[in-house]
């Protein structure tokens, strides 16, 4: 079936969930709205309606003053270099404790029907040495990755990872 778009359904007396930005800037919504503190004139952000007002200030329709500005953005890969530092600065598990129990419990029901019972000190155990073989072999599929002149983990480093096994703690 073809896909096809749909018209906006506005219901009666609503107004639309979001305005595009250059309609009107965050100091005309305020005061259209009755914000505190600001008042109905345009401001250095807000653009001038008519032109003889924009003439009037010495900015033009595509002046300073028509600029919404933009969120700040942290470059690509910043944000995921702090993630990382933090990380791997605690020691808290990064998997949550209640979804990981119902998989431990779903497992533990497929190979086992007289096992229903877990205490909370086993499966933190099971946890905790689930996330260290993860870990583990997230580091050594980043290590086959940097062999192969990548920064990017793939499924073949995994792979390898895996065949070879790693390290052996006797």
């Amino acid at each position: 079936m073809a896909r096809t778009k749909h018209p906006a359904v506005r219901t009666a007396g609503r107004p639309p969930k979001k305005k595009l930005q250059f309609e009107r800037s965050p100091r005309q919504r305020a005061a259209q709205t009755g914000g505190a503190g600001t008042s109905g004139t345009p401001g250095r952000g807000a653009p001038a309606r008519d032109g003889a007002a924009a003439a009037g200030c010495g900015i033009g329709e595509t002046g300073v003053a028509g600029r919404i500005k933009k969120p700040h953005r942290w470059r690509p890969g910043t944000v995921a270099l702090r993630e990382i530092r933090k990380f791997q600065k605690s020691t808290n598990l990064l998997i949550p404790f209640a979804p990981f129990a119902r998989l431990v419990r779903e497992i533990t029901n497929d190979y086992s029907k007289d096992v229903t019972r877990w205490t909370p000190e086993a499966l933190l155990a099971m946890q905790e040495a689930a996330e260290f073989h993860l870990i583990e072999l997230f580091e050594v599929a980043l290590l086959l990755a940097i062999h192969g002149k990548r920064v990017t983990i793939m499924q073949k480093d995994i792979q390898l990872a895996r065949r070879i096994g790693g390290r052996r703690w006797s």
